[in-house]
């Protein structure tokens, strides 16, 4: 026998709505204070884009193409191409030639870029860590799973019934 989920309340969905708000504009304002570290002239957009890089291909040196990295990050391949230049520019990121394809280029992070990225993640693990010290192992992996079914939820398309329309989040 299979059970549908409880539909939440609405004061549900608004707490939950709310709390989501607050965890996202936390983090925009603390990541604005530390992406200065990877470079004084870096945004947060930008520094989305290097994290993307990162996770697009975990371990991989090579690089991703920038339409799949556009792909990727749902947006335009020309608002990724001007975004790559940029931080080619800072210095942040390089394009090589893929060898599969000679059309094609690569973009990879910069050695000091790679470099720098990673203390600013450790920097912000080290608060997460702080933020949660008194939770418990039980309570971390219930968060981490809830987090997880969220941002899978997340990444279906959910469309206005009425409009047809993209509703994004």
């Amino acid at each position: 026998m299979t059970t549908t989920p409880q539909q939440p309340s609405s004061d549900v969905d608004q707490d939950v709505e709310y709390e989501i708000t607050r965890l996202l504009r936390r983090s925009r304002l603390r990541g604005l204070g530390t992406i200065s570290h990877i470079h004084p002239d870096l945004d947060f957009a930008s520094y989305l884009l290097l994290i993307a890089i990162v996770d697009a291909r975990p371990g991989l040196a090579q690089g991703i193409r920038g339409s799949d990295l556009a792909e990727t990050i749902s947006v335009h391949k020309s608002t990724v191409s001007r975004s790559v230049a940029q931080l080619e520019r800072l210095g942040l990121v390089e394009r090589d030639p893929d060898p599969t394809d000679g059309r094609a280029r690569l973009i990879s992070l910069t050695a000091i870029a790679r470099e720098r990225l990673s203390e600013v993640r450790a920097m912000r693990r080290a608060k997460l860590a702080q933020a949660v010290e008194d939770w418990t192992v039980e309570d971390l992996d219930t968060l981490a799973s809830l987090l997880g079914r969220l941002n899978a939820g997340l990444e279906r398309p959910s469309v206005d019934t009425r409009s047809g329309k993209d509703l994004g989040w």
